[in-house]
């Protein structure tokens, strides 16, 4: 797929299924954060990655109650 094709058919996603995603597809998604440059090639960004329900219930009001 060409870069503008996905620049043009981008879209807003309001709504998300209720599946967990694979391990598999997380470490593919981690890998390329990863890699990607960064200014300075400081690399400044951090990841948790929450799967348990309740703390994620926990950290909606810190995330500007977004579920």
């Amino acid at each position: 797929m060409e870069f503008f094709d996905v620049v043009r058919t981008r879209r807003s996603v309001r709504s998300f299924k209720p599946d967990m995603v694979s391990d598999e597809v997380l470490n593919r998604v981690l890998e390329a954060v990863r890699i990607a440059p960064s200014g300075s090639n400081r690399q400044p960004w951090r990841f948790i990655i929450v799967k348990d329900e309740a703390v994620k219930q926990r950290l909606v009001p810190a995330c500007g109650d977004q579920k």
